[in-house]
């Protein structure tokens, strides 16, 4: 799974039970009005921004196992993104999404999804973004002190559960500052991701080929292009 998930950054699709006063939530129109105002004031934040950095953590917890823990980051200039977790790296443009690991020195290229078209998995382009649209109901399940900040609580199901594989996502929002603080993903299998925000800065210098994928900066490296 670590690898379709570094692939697609699998963090974070599922739904949740929903149920408050015996009522049963089925499609977006259920969602709740305060939840997604909140979620519009973060995504209107971010989408000021011309370009985007931020550290993340990551952890993993799979069924009968220790739990595991990466850093990574991400930089982002619109539907441009580069990011490192591990010993991956992704680079994110119109050409398609480069995956490269560095352990077994292989760069795997990837077609893109078509525009509109609903993968049920969350790229790294979409990593701010995906929580919109027509494809998860909402609800705010009310707030926590999480390190001296103030968080909202937003859980998310697919309106489509049938074909996804994770059962709940559980968004925390600092609300004062408008930001994502953390996102948490469970499994059908039991497992959970925790993708946690560190620090995020808007509008940072970046280098002009920064998301360009060169070969001949991964000297001995196997490429398989597997887009068609």
């Amino acid at each position: 799974m670590k690898s379709s998930f570094l692939l697609m950054l699998l963090l974070f699709l599922g739904g949740t039970t929903l149920l408050a006063q015996n009522k049963q939530y089925t499609s977006t129109q259920d969602s709740d009005p305060e939840a997604i105002a909140i979620i519009k004031s973060v995504r209107q934040k971010y989408d000021a921004f011309k370009t985007m950095t931020a550290n993340f953590r990551l952890d993993i917890a799979l069924p009968n196992q220790p739990l595991e823990t990466q850093k990574g980051n991400i930089s982002r200039q619109g539907d441009l993104v580069r990011f490192k977790l591990g010993d991956q790296e992704g680079i994110i443009n119109a050409q398609g999404a480069y995956i490269i690991q560095h352990g077994n020195k292989e760069v795997m290229i990837n077609n893109l999804p078509e525009p509109g078209e609903d993968t049920g998995l969350l790229t790294p382009q979409s990593l701010f973004s995906f929580y919109e649209g027509e494809n998860f109901i909402l609800s705010l399940q009310g707030e926590e002190v999480q390190n001296g900040v103030k968080v909202k609580i937003i859980e998310l199901k697919p309106v489509d559960r049938n074909n996804n594989e994770f059962t709940k996502i559980r968004l925390l929002v600092d609300a004062a500052r408008k930001e994502i603080v953390s996102i948490k993903a469970f499994a059908r299998d039991g497992s959970a991701f925790t993708f946690y925000l560190d620090k995020t800065q808007g509008n940072v210098a970046l280098a002009a080929n920064l998301f360009t994928f060169k070969k001949e900066e991964f000297p001995g490296y196997h490429v398989e292009d597997l887009r068609f």
